[in-house]
């Protein structure tokens, strides 16, 4: 899902801790991205189905929900193909899950500057 120029991407967050998706939010507000948010999977498919202008998906691997993170991921990336997926996990190696093909995976504690670039190589922005 492509953006024009004068668009900001729109990226949903999913991350159940309140202080840390505030900080990530203000970042990426910073960064230039429209957030939205969720705290839990089930909050976020819902917002995917009914917002078609989704541009990237930020989950964390373990989220409340009916799935987790790494399914969330899975079922986005097969519905929309084109959705920019960044995972976010505090185990390093992500084996809690399969990362899905085409998306990346920053191992927490992350720099928040890790997480920018990210997104901007999969959706195909200037850093």
């Amino acid at each position: 899902m492509p953006s024009s120029p004068q668009q900001s991407p729109v990226v949903l967050l999913v991350e159940e801790e309140p202080s840390i998706r505030e900080a990530l939010v203000r970042h990426l507000h910073e960064a230039g991205f429209e957030v939205l948010e969720a705290t839990d999977s089930d909050a976020a498919l819902a917002q995917l189905q009914s917002r078609p202008a989704v541009h990237a998906l930020l989950t964390d691997a373990h989220v409340p929900g009916k799935i987790d993170g790494f399914e969330l991921a899975d079922q986005a990336r097969r519905r929309w193909p084109d959705l920019a997926v960044v995972m976010m996990s505090g185990h390093s190696d992500a084996s809690s899950g399969p990362v899905p093909a085409g998306a990346e995976f920053v191992a927490k504690p992350y720099l928040t500057t890790h997480l920018v670039p990210a997104l901007n190589r999969l959706l195909g922005r200037a850093s």
